[in-house]
């Protein structure tokens, strides 16, 4: 085959998985009730943010593929590749490490940005390794203790992994009271284990349409050998950029 034809054959197909996945996104976005205007400001949200989805996949596709893409960054984990984001996005990070996605997400609150840390790890133990001094909610079971010391547990919740309604309402206040936000949910993994997948697949959809809406930033740290291949695609297709 011809350099020619084989080009022609990868845009073709390219240009049909893309129209495709665009239609999908509104038929859904049809059948979850939302108005007209609503309808338009999200389909606006997704267009703005083509240029950074076509980023991140080309950066799987180096490390799926073993292509060197992007010379300037060949070679460098994709958690330590400075993340460009765009309002109204969520991103899903896989890596079995957390730390360049803190890092994005303390680069980003840095700049002036509200946060909000949604955590299966201790607040404290961010708070030290990170510097991350902002609004913080725990996954456990266990009941909340007397308040430590400082100002920064005054922002600390706990929220059982089962209590998803709660959680959702408590990420709702937060878009809801504050603009220029960005959020790190810590813990998919420990949802997932929790709950249903179906459950969790639910609450995240919501998630990324609030997030759209609120024109924030969502990050999802994940470790994908610890998700059954086939929902680590779903939530790709479903809630990644």
């Amino acid at each position: 085959m011809s350099e020619e034809k084989s080009y022609a054959k990868g845009y073709l197909k390219g240009y049909e998985e893309g129209m495709k996945e665009a239609w999908e996104q509104l038929i859904s976005l049809t059948m979850k009730g939302y108005t007209a205007r609503e309808i338009q400001v999200l389909a606006k949200s997704n267009r703005g943010s083509i240029e950074s989805r076509l980023a991140l996949k080309k950066r799987r596709l180096q490390g799926e593929l073993g292509l060197d893409l992007d010379e300037e960054k060949a070679g460098v984990p994709e958690s330590l590749v400075p993340l460009k984001v765009t309002a109204g996005s969520t991103y899903i990070i896989k890596d079995r490490k957390t730390d360049g996605a803190f890092a994005a997400f303390k680069s980003i609150i840095d700049k002036g940005s509200k946060g909000l840390c949604i955590l299966r790890t201790h607040p404290a133990t961010i708070r030290q390794r990170f510097g991350i001094e902002t609004g913080m909610v725990w996954l456990t079971k266990a009941e909340a203790g007397p308040a430590e010391e400082g100002a920064a547990q005054a922002a600390e919740v706990y929220v059982s992994p089962t209590e998803l309604p709660r959680l959702s309402t408590l990420i709702k206040s937060f878009l809801t009271e504050n603009e220029d936000t960005v959020l790190i949910l810590e813990g998919t993994e420990y949802l997932v284990t929790q709950n249903d997948f179906k459950s969790v697949l639910k609450f995240l959809q919501l998630l990324k349409d609030q997030i759209i809406l609120a024109k924030s930033v969502l990050l999802m740290p994940i470790d994908p050998s610890t998700l059954d291949p086939k929902d680590l695609n779903l939530l790709e297709r479903e809630i990644g950029e």
